[in-house]
């Protein structure tokens, strides 16, 4: 039988009427019998094995048939509802009652609609399971167990169908058609829609200025009942990743909170995802970098009979508070400004004449170039690619600390049944390294992606020097503004801005290139 390893788990300890019987005879012929104590060490051995994380443990001291008149499962029951714990490690599931049907009822949806699972030496009960609701014997609700079981087959059904790249939605999203095995395959009319989106949404334009030019070409929208394109659709399109040729199941789940079922967005590693499942219409670089431009890129509030004219829109950004620079015309004046109007940044940082930050953007842009070009022996490439092996020996560094905060995690269990620790300080020094386990594990998955991300960059600074170079030919050879901001987008991630009040020169500022790399 499949067990579940590391999970969050709470402990549940209570003696039964058996027990307390055996208790009573061994103190009669003068011997000990500690029933809290001797399970209190079958399950913290459970625990070791599987390697669960134990947050807390609840131990009923008074002896009581309905939930009413023990305090500890109350608690327990509490905790369990706020979805804090994977799980809870109890002997036998009677132990956590043999009431009622208003206790069985109050113990399983605390259990179901958490998601919480009981685990026990011999048995994992899992609430998603369809045998739950028989388990904790609600024969009387035998029509909604029918419906339960159904709506559960049909979701082990679409898992497993997902699992085998099929496509399970009502219809198949835009772009693609459906064979009878359910799978995808490209749409020869709209297919094309699908990538014009993306790699428009990666030169910069908005959701708005995408569907406007999708309705000036005739392009039908995917719902049919509306007769032109919304913003919404390009994000639904953007976000999708079955455009990489993925099918992902189970991004969201709904649980039910105060009688009221809760969306609840899932952690990615437990998605159902099946990679390569279909012909992908977007490269995976181009999925990328759309949806990066989609999070950064700026929104104008301006009107639709307006132009842009401030070509460092949505690129212009505080030193100081992060937020975007605003453009301030000044028609009575012969530049423009652009300068910071949040509070954080008032008396701390002065505004700039346009043209100014403009050209010294550019130049920055030129310098950057340059200094790939002219350096024949690359000194300055190979001193970018140095960084991935500091990186490597980082992450080799906090993977060895893993390893030993594993090991020390392991050892208070020893120092628990010798008795060197009481059971207090045993949960409290293995809450205090499971945190730092997590963070360690938070910083190592941080590592990776940064070693990815620069070995990305070095793939890419090849192909990266050119299109700067012919984007500061476009930029200086065109008069039209939205245009130089798509060519800035196009290559730059942001520009912060720093000028200090008593910096008094018109050209004394600071400014720090983010490349799009």
């Amino acid at each position: 039988m499949y067990r579940p390893t590391n999970l969050d788990v709470f402990i549940y300890l209570r003696k039964s009427r058996k027990d307390i019987e055996e208790e009573k005879k061994a103190a009669e012929i003068g011997a000990s019998y500690d029933t809290l104590q001797r399970h209190r060490d079958t399950l913290l051995a459970v625990a070791r094995k599987e390697n669960h994380n134990i947050i807390d443990i609840f131990e009923e001291v008074v002896s009581g048939e309905s939930i009413a008149e023990r305090p500890q499962i109350q608690k327990l029951l509490r905790e369990v509802e706020t979805g804090i714990a994977d799980a809870v490690l109890v002997m036998d599931i009677d132990r956590l009652g043999r009431g009622d049907m208003l206790d069985q009822g109050i113990l399983d949806r605390a259990f179901r609609y958490s998601g919480t699972k009981i685990i026990t030496p011999t048995e994992v009960y899992d609430p998603e399971s369809e045998t739950w609701e028989l388990v904790f014997g609600i024969k009387s609700l035998i029509a909604r167990e029918e419906l339960k079981t159904i709506t559960k087959r049909m979701q082990r059904g679409r898992r497993t169908s997902a699992a085998e790249g099929k496509s399970i939605s009502k219809k198949p999203p835009y772009g693609y058609l459906r064979d009878e095995n359910l799978k995808l395959y490209p749409d020869p009319e709209t297919s094309w829609v699908v990538v014009k989106i993306f790699e428009m949404m990666r030169d910069g334009y908005g959701r708005k200025a995408i569907a406007t030019e999708l309705d000036r070409l005739g392009v039908k929208p995917p719902d049919e009942k509306r007769e032109f394109w919304a913003p919404t659709t390009i994000t639904s399109i953007i976000k999708n990743e079955v455009y990489m040729g993925h099918i992902v199941w189970g991004k969201v789940r709904y649980i039910k909170q105060n009688g009221k079922y809760v969306r609840k967005k899932m952690p990615p590693e437990r998605w159902y995802v099946k990679e390569n499942a279909h012909e992908p219409l977007v490269s995976k670089e181009l999925w990328e970098a759309a949806n990066r431009s989609y999070k950064e890129r700026w929104r104008p509030a301006t009107a639709d009979n307006k132009c842009l004219a401030n070509p460092l829109a949505g690129i212009l950004k505080c030193e100081i508070c992060g937020y975007t620079m605003l453009y301030q015309p000044r028609p009575d004046r012969p530049n423009d400004y652009i300068r910071c109007v949040t509070q954080t940044c008032r008396g701390l940082q002065k505004g700039a004449i346009l043209q100014l930050v403009e050209e010294r953007i550019l130049q920055s842009l030129a310098e950057f170039v340059d200094q790939f070009e002219v350096q024949e022996n690359e000194s300055n490439i190979k001193e970018y690619k140095s960084v991935i092996p500091l990186k490597q020996k980082a992450l080799e560094k906090k993977e060895k600390e893993l390893q030993e905060l594993n090991k020390q995690k392991n050892n208070l269990h020893d120092f628990l049944e010798r008795g060197i620790y009481t059971v207090e300080v045993f949960l409290e020094r293995q809450q205090n390294i499971v945190q730092r386990i997590k963070q360690t594990q938070e910083e190592i998955e941080q590592l990776k992606q940064e070693i990815d991300k620069e070995q990305l960059k070095e793939k890419n600074i090849n192909e990266y020097i050119p299109t700067v170079k012919k984007v500061l030919e476009a930029y200086r050879s065109t008069d039209d503004v939205e245009k130089k901001n798509r060519l800035l987008k196009s290559v730059l991630e942001k520009a912060t801005y720093l000028r200090k009040p008593e910096w008094t020169k018109k050209d004394q500022f600071i400014i720090e290139l983010y490349p799009r790399i």
